[in-house]
């Protein structure tokens, strides 16, 4: 915080395209307190929701979907960001293979994780060690994604990032086979912590 309030030499700062558009700090601060509260006190997580329907049968968290939806269409309609469709979106391509693909590696680190990206920054703040852990790779991911040559945009997907991709999506599955039975256990772990927070009738 102190560091974007000053602005120091030494850090870089975009000065176009989507990365240097940015709500004002107060007003940032205040929606991220509130969506930060609602986050930790709901337990909601996009990943949590499947696992609690798969594993637990549990629905509670998919509650939590549509209002994302609503709210997220709620506020571009408002301040006109609205646009209907995949093409021309800002920092967006519309390569539609990459874009799964990519998204299932996210999907797998984050189930390996036990936590999507915000849910992991929630529980930074309540000092889980491991989440800690999860942002601080997250953050170094990203400036490795950016500087270089990772890192897709509206002009579309970028072949080192394709690479790492497919390089992302083989490690998981190796790491996910050769551990399937500690993966397993942690699975059973939670079905039962799912049955007794949100018992079935």
């Amino acid at each position: 915080m102190i560091l974007l309030i000053v602005k120091p030499a030494f850090i870089a700062f975009s000065q176009a395209g989507p990365g240097s558009l940015s709500a004002p700090i107060l007003l940032s601060l205040f929606v991220g307190l509130i969506v930060g509260f609602l986050v930790q006190s709901t337990g909601f997580c996009f990943t949590g929701g499947y696992r609690n329907l798969i594993f637990g049968k549990n629905p509670h968290l998919f509650q939590g979907y549509p209002m994302t939806f609503v709210t997220a269409l709620f506020f571009n309609l408002i301040f006109g960001q609205f646009k209907l469709g995949f093409a021309n979106q800002p920092a967006a391509h519309s390569d539609y293979l990459w874009s799964f693909l990519s998204m299932t590696l996210v999907g797998i680190c984050a189930t390996f994780a036990s936590d999507y990206p915000l849910r992991q920054l929630i529980k930074s703040t309540e000092g889980n060690l491991d989440s800690v852990i999860t942002v601080f790779g997250m953050i170094l991911g990203t400036a490795f994604a950016h500087n270089f040559g990772l890192a897709s945009s509206g002009k579309g997907t970028t072949a080192n990032g394709q690479i790492a991709v497919i390089i992302g999506l083989v490690t998981v599955l190796v790491i996910g086979y050769f551990c399937k039975k500690l993966i397993l256990s942690d699975i059973e772990i939670f079905r039962q912590i799912i049955l007794a927070r949100f018992p079935t009738k």
